[in-house]
């Protein structure tokens, strides 16, 4: 697909203070030194908070039952796992609930919350949902559950009002959730505890999970957390790494490609109480059969995902291709993987969608958009036809009856034609700098890193080099599905570049080309070098 490349406009002469600027980062000092203690204070944050300390600190003490309700991907999972154990830690009588994806769905139940209350629960927190269920609010209290609501998500225009609301856009859910479990343990003199470095790797790993932004509190928690996720005594996270084949060092892609996705597998496709139990259990034996088992769910999620893609991206071509909206749905796709369905369609056709699938009583439908086409915004329009829906600005989920689902794609098409231009269906490749190939040495390598970890609202550094003769061309990969090139400009500087699926485009030694890209370090034998990982190739004219 053809990308529009984007050159932000140069607003310095340093480096660093462009890339500030392209990432429109306003406190500098908080973003360079994303220490623990430039946290936002948590009571500014929350309103709130001490009145759901207070009340859960009373449960701890009088040894009432407190219920963790938690939402089944990682988000909700490392949350979960984050109250569960710090209030296990501090002396409180707790346990789990993790609603099914596929017999309940998303958010707080009716009919779990009187299972809980039938089960003794005094007090039930709600982790990464929560912020839309007003019906439920008021159940609990007619069933006397306090009901603390820590939640992310968008709200409605009118709030719950459980016992206390921890809620902010600005978090993860499991970001939220280590905000409280923080007020708790320095509530109880435990503040510089083990307990919360612990509860810290999770926060990171939920927060890298959900794509949330990787700024300001954000940032701070992954920055600190990521390296103890690299070292960290969780015996059920050593046998995943194990199992995933990554290594000592756990950076933003190890959590993104091989650690989420097992741990959001159970939740997918049968129930997300066994990633949970991996993350808090303290026996090896029974860590490792979860970590295999997460492994093999996994694989069977891939292998259902790739199955839907194929079919969801036939039924696009062959009926809805010209359409500004993607809706496809069909009985046969499971709804554990209708959202990563979504995703990569989006990747392909570069327009918002939906993949709708059978749930056990009506449809149910994952959305993801493009630029700033806010998705969920759209959907709720549409509230009348739907059962259920919520989410994020570029992701979204839904439930429906089968009968509304051709209203549903009309009325989102007439939305999308009047809200997105043609332009906008283009995809926008933004460049952070232009570089020459004899500016690229150790020194730039350091203004890069100093800005990771990269992800959502704080993107690798993107260069852009042109006018590179191309010296050398080879397909790599077991199907010859990449690209390496050795290119060089007039000055007779070099660099190494790969780019990954570039395989099937046609490029020969002798043209002349301009290259977006990032920089990676690369050792090899102890011998450390510089080289682009290519983002997108245009050619110029052959020499």
């Amino acid at each position: 697909m053809d990308k529009r490349w984007v050159l932000y406009p140069k607003t310095s002469e340093d480096l660093t203070e462009q890339l500030l600027n392209n990432r429109q980062i306003q406190n500098r000092e908080k973003f360079l030194n994303p220490l623990l203690t430039h946290l936002t204070d948590s009571r500014k944050l929350f309103p709130e908070i001490e009145k759901a300390t207070e009340r859960i600190k009373r449960a701890i003490k009088n040894k009432e039952l407190v219920y963790i309700y938690g939402d089944y991907d990682v988000d909700g999972i490392t949350g979960s796992a984050i109250l569960w154990e710090t209030i296990n830690f501090l002396g409180g009588e707790v346990m789990p609930y993790i609603p099914s994806r596929h017999s309940e769905g998303y958010g707080l139940h009716t009919e779990a919350l009187k299972h809980l209350a039938k089960k003794g629960a005094k007090v039930v927190i709600s982790v990464d949902c929560g912020v839309t269920a007003i019906e439920q609010s008021k159940l609990a209290k007619k069933i006397n559950i306090d009901l603390i609501i820590t939640d992310h998500h968008q709200p409605q225009e009118s709030l719950p009002k459980p016992y206390a609301l921890i809620h902010t856009t600005s978090l993860s859910g499991s970001g939220v959730a280590f905000r409280l479990a923080e007020n708790l343990l320095e509530n109880f003199g435990k503040s510089s505890d083990k307990q919360f470095f612990r509860n810290l790797e999770l926060a990171s790993l939920g927060t890298v999970a959900d794509m949330v932004p990787l700024t300001n509190d954000n940032r701070i928690i992954v920055s600190n957390g990521l390296s103890l996720l690299s070292k960290t005594e969780r015996l059920g996270l050593q046998a995943l790494y194990q199992e995933a084949g990554v290594g000592s060092r756990i950076g933003i892609y190890e959590v993104g490609f091989a650690i989420s996705p097992r741990l959001n597998a159970m939740g997918r496709m049968q129930n997300a109480l066994d990633s949970l139990r991996l993350l808090l259990t303290r026996d090896k034996v029974r860590a490792e059969k979860l970590a295999l088992n997460l492994s093999k769910i996994n694989k069977d999620r891939q292998d259902q995902t790739k199955r839907v893609f194929d079919h969801a991206k036939s039924q696009i071509e062959k009926k809805f291709s010209e359409k500004s909206f993607l809706i496809v749905e069909s009985e046969n796709y499971p709804e554990g993987v209708v959202g990563l369905v979504a995703s990569r369609l989006v990747e392909t056709f570069y327009k918002p969608t939906a993949v709708i699938g059978k749930g056990e009583k009506v449809f149910k439908g994952s959305a993801r958009s493009i630029g700033n086409f806010n998705i969920t915004q759209a959907i709720s329009t549409q509230e009348k036809i739907l059962v259920s829906h919520g989410g994020h600005p570029m992701a979204a989920g839904f439930s429906i009856e089968g009968k509304n689902i051709p209203k549903f794609r009309e009325n989102l098409e007439d939305i999308a034609k009047k809200d997105i231009s043609d332009d906008d269906f283009i995809p926008k490749l933004k460049v952070d700098w232009e570089l020459k190939l004899n500016e690229i040495d150790q020194n730039l390598l350091k203004i890069i890193k100093q800005l990771e970890p990269f992800g959502i609202g704080n993107p690798e550094p993107v260069f852009l080099t042109k006018v590179l003769e191309i010296v050398e061309v080879k397909r790599i990969g077991k199907e010859s599905q990449h690209l390496r090139l050795f290119v060089k400009d007039s000055f007779g500087n070099t660099i190494s570049g790969v780019g990954f699926g570039f395989g099937s485009q046609n490029f020969t030694k002798g043209e002349i080309i301009d290259v977006v890209y990032n920089l990676r370090e690369n050792t090899w034998n102890s011998r450390k070098t510089i080289e682009a990982r290519i983002k997108d190739i245009k050619k110029q004219i052959s020499i």
